[in-house]
Formats: structure tokens, C-alpha cells, sequence
């Protein structure tokens, strides 16, 4: 245990920290779509099934979250930089490096690295739903979104669900304010074109 939190475990020499804020919006997640939208969706579903594939989405989320910091962490470590640890918390999650970037490319490969992981996932997950949904299933979402959603199963469901968040999130982190990763990849380009660190983080 290190202050509000727990160790999860360690992946590449790299601690894997859970923040107990993570519990707050675990529980927002899980409870927006077991009460909320899934049962909104399907009507027809049992209860139990409605809160097992919620919490299903909920795990699912918050791996991809740590996938996220994964890549901006094993990059740092690529570039000769030590990361002691990734921590998740209520706000999603960061990458400790032990220094900062010393050139502006390393900057860059770090920063972009993260979107480009969540842009992959989020456009896995939905090739994976779309392949389990039914034929015509776009043209359907297009006619009467509800109806489209109520005509998927349950992992069909968790996927539709999880692949547009997760798109969302990807492009909400390319921002370009810092320390958001935009803002990171705005400051390697200022950094770059004007050779001064300092200035391209007042900047950015």
C-alpha cells in the first residue's frame, strides 16, 4: 500500500497503482449502465444480466484506460526513461517518468503514443460488435438508435458501448492543452521548430 490506494500488480518493472478515487467512478460506470442504459436498451434482459454485462463494460473501460498509460509508459522506457509506476485514479490515469523528455521527438513518440492505443482499441471493439451484429445493423442505428441497440446481445452491447467511449476519450486527450497528451504533442512541435523547451511549454 502507498497513501489512498493498492498495488495491482507489475508489468515490465512497471507498478501498476489503483488510486481508491478509481472506486467513485468504477461505481458511476457500473451503476449508469446496470440501472440505466442497458435496461433502457433491453427491456427483455433479467436484471442480473443487465448489471453482469455493466460490470463486464466497467473492467473492460478501465483496462483500456490502463492500456492507454501502458503505451506512453513502455515508449519512455524505449527512449531510456524509467517509469516507475502508472497510476489510476478518478480522472483516468498517469505515467510517472522518472525526467522529462530530452528531445522533442522522444517527446512526441511518447505523448501520441497513448491515443494512437486507445484509437486502436476503440476501433477494435467496434469491428468486433459490428461483426456480431445483425445485417444492416448501421443502417438500423441511423433509422432508430434504440431499436438497433435492443436488437444485440449482451457482448455485442458491452462492445457498441465501449468502442465509441473509447474513440471519445482518445480524441478528448488530444486536446492541445497541456499536460493533456495533445498539449504534450503541441509542445514537441513548438519545441521542434523553435529549439527552446521552456518557451514551447508556456505555450502549450
Amino acid at each position: 500500500m502507498r497513501g489512498k490506494g493498492f498495488t495491482l500488480g507489475e508489468v515490465h518493472g512497471i507498478e501498476i497503482r489503483l488510486d481508491l478515487s478509481v472506486a467513485i467512478i468504477f461505481f458511476l460506470v457500473v451503476y449508469s449502465l446496470g440501472a440505466g442504459l442497458f435496461p433502457q436498451w433491453h427491456a427483455d434482459w433479467s436484471t442480473g444480466l443487465s448489471w453482469a454485462t455493466a460490470l463486464a463494460a466497467a473492467l473492460l473501460f478501465f483496462a483500456s484506460l490502463l492500456a492507454h498509460e501502458l503505451a506512453h509508459s513502455l515508449m519512455a522506457q524505449r527512449h531510456g526513461i524509467a517509469v516507475p509506476r502508472i497510476t489510476l485514479f478518478v480522472f483516468g490515469g498517469v505515467s510517472e517518468l522518472e525526467m522529462e523528455p530530452r528531445t522533442p521527438n522522444t517527446e512526441f513518440s511518447i505523448a501520441i503514443v497513448g491515443p494512437l492505443m486507445s484509437f486502436a482499441l476503440g476501433l477494435t471493439f467496434s469491428a468486433l460488435g459490428l461483426q456480431l451484429a445483425h445485417a444492416g445493423f448501421l443502417d438500423d442505428l441511423q433509422a432508430d438508435p434504440e431499436a438497433a441497440m435492443a436488437s444485440l446481445g449482451p457482448v455485442a452491447t458491452l462492445l457498441m458501448w465501449l468502442g465509441p467511449v473509447t474513440l471519445m476519450l482518445a480524441i478528448c486527450n488530444l486536446v492541445p492543452g497541456f499536460p493533456l497528451d495533445g498539449g504534450r504533442v503541441l509542445r514537441a512541435a513548438l519545441w521542434w521548430l523553435g529549439g527552446d523547451q521552456r518557451r514551447a511549454t508556456e505555450s502549450a
